[in-house]
């Protein structure tokens, strides 16, 4: 059965507000004397401000753009071949519906009614359910995992944890222009092109645009369709005002069109067969 319609998911106009040192930027460099280790820390801000990876004392992976890359990473779900203790996966008969657990806690039934046990949040806006969740890498600074309970900063809904997608600032002093293009089996086609153009010194506009498609690995016999093939558009445009060196101001709005076939199975022989069903 094909997925119905298209999904689409918007988070118009948020602004996220952030005091220095800012989140995003890479980390100061080291005094006189420090370690080689100290220059090439990893900045989080998994507490609502921007520390030392080393420094949080909480169970935290970081997966950077580039490793997640290098990869070949396309969607989230690849967090669950590089965090320890976490499931990460497409709901069954969906393409874009989310099941997560963390340490055991999570939403076995990604239903409407029922709340998740694991936080998912794009750049702080939380993501409030399971469908259209299953969120496509690209334009990405890091993701941050927080394992155990982070109700405290994040909510009643991460009694398992939390799932922070950061997305890339954008350079206040020269435009930028970026593509990446992917071919592969199946006749996969993936394409990221990215930029950003400054307006002024403080005032910088950009966008993003990601296109996915696959045929599938099979053929559904009842119904003729393709197992898992991929045909997902996604998009991001942002604007960014930096009135002051300690504060930047970030409007952007998102959204995926997802074409892919659900995926399904069917059973093997006529219900019921000698009783029981396979």
């Amino acid at each position: 059965m094909k997925r119905l319609g298209h999904t689409a998911r918007y988070a118009l106009l948020f602004a996220s507000v952030c005091a220095a040192p800012f989140a995003f930027t890479s980390p100061a460099l080291a005094q006189d004397g420090a370690s080689a280790a100290d220059e090439d820390a990893i900045v989080v801000t998994a507490r609502r401000r921007a520390e030392n990876l080393q420094d949080v004392p909480i169970a935290i992976t970081v997966q950077s753009a580039e490793q997640l890359e290098n990869r070949g990473a396309t969607d989230i779900t690849v967090l669950q071949q590089t965090v320890p203790n976490a499931t990460v996966q497409v709901a069954r008969g969906s393409n874009s519906t989310l099941i997560a657990f963390i340490r055991g806690v999570g939403q076995q039934d990604p239903l409407w009614g029922f709340e998740p046990g694991v936080g998912l949040y794009v750049d702080d806006v939380y993501i409030a359910r399971p469908q259209a969740a299953v969120l496509d890498i690209f334009d990405i600074e890091r993701i941050e995992v927080l394992r155990g309970p982070q109700g405290t900063l994040y909510g009643r809904n991460t009694i398992g944890g939390a799932v922070r997608y950061v997305t890339r600032l954008m350079d206040n002093e020269q435009p930028h222009l970026t593509a990446r293009i992917n071919y592969g089996s199946y006749n996969q086609l993936d394409g990221v092109f990215s930029g950003s153009l400054p307006l002024s010194e403080n005032f910088v506009i950009g966008g993003a645009f990601a296109l996915y498609s696959r045929d599938g690995y099979g053929t559904n016999l009842n119904t003729g369709n393709e197992h898992y093939n991929k045909d997902v558009d996604a998009f991001r445009v942002s604007a960014q005002w930096t009135p002051l060196d300690n504060l930047t101001i970030r409007f952007t709005a998102d959204g995926v069109d997802d074409d892919s076939n659900a995926r399904h199975g069917y059973r093997l022989t006529d219900f019921p067969a000698g009783g029981r069903g396979l």
